[in-house]
């Protein structure tokens, strides 16, 4: 067993940038094919690359997007959920119920609409890998991330839930809890180098996490290597986690 993706082919949302769009480009560099779905336009070119440009709660469009996968390739190898928005940075009393309705909505609802378009696919093929994006933010907590913390919690124990579900069918379903990961998202706040410091000094390995540190766990749990692993959330913190 190993890592060949060649004709193997893998949905990405989140596609346009962050973790997502590291998914996609370290797929490409081991010669798969990839559909990206992002609400933004595609910032990737590459001749095994296609873009399907659409908010991952528009259920209409994401059935029609996979289903031109579908009739196009003949079959799904893999999904990865990593669109996904941050909370609202407020305690929970402060919230309104627009506010969480968002962040659960993009962080849970998505993934849970997207990976109910693709299952079928996969279930007919008898095969397939979902990797969702969690965090570890499902399990450690610091303050105003009420809302976060709930998605991408839920994020969690639906990935368990649905493992059971697809285990019948071949199919593996795991997660990935991010660390501190330097993306566009986070830059504002990581490019301040008194919050850097501090942020490294709680991180064994000593560095902020890069968004290909993410993908390339991702690509070890869409490939073959991982047949065995179904229902985990694996920590890619830097050893983070450990020390709490």
């Amino acid at each position: 067993m190993n890592i060949n993706f060649k004709e193997k082919v893998f949905i990405v949302t989140g596609a346009s940038s962050g973790m997502g769009k590291s998914c996609s480009e370290l797929l490409l560099e081991n010669d798969a094919v990839v559909v990206g779905i992002d609400r933004n336009d595609s910032t990737i070119e590459h001749d095994r690359y296609s873009h399907c440009k659409s908010d991952v709660l528009d259920e209409e469009q994401i059935q029609k997007c996979i289903s031109e996968v579908d009739s196009k390739y003949g079959h799904i190898d893999g999904l990865v959920n990593a669109a996904g928005i941050f909370g609202n940075n407020k305690p929970f009393y402060e919230l309104t119920s627009e506010e969480w309705n968002k962040v659960i909505s993009v962080n849970t609802t998505g993934t849970f609409i997207v990976s109910k378009a693709a299952a079928p696919i996969m279930i007919r093929e008898k095969q397939g890998k979902i990797v969702n994006i969690s965090c570890i933010r499902s399990t450690i907590f610091k303050n105003n991330m009420a809302d976060y913390a709930a998605s991408k919690g839920a994020v969690a124990s639906m990935t368990s839930a649905m493992a059971l579900d697809l285990a019948p069918y071949n199919i593996q379903v795991n997660c990935v809890a991010p660390g501190f990961i330097y993306t566009g998202m986070t830059a504002a706040s990581f490019d301040m180098p008194d919050v850097r410091a501090k942020s490294e000094a709680l991180i064994p390995n000593g560095r902020l996490g890069m968004p290909k540190d993410i993908a390339s766990v991702v690509l070890f749990l869409l490939s073959d290597m991982s047949d065995y692993v179904t229902g985990t959330m694996l920590f890619a913190d830097g050893g983070y986690h450990i020390q709490k």
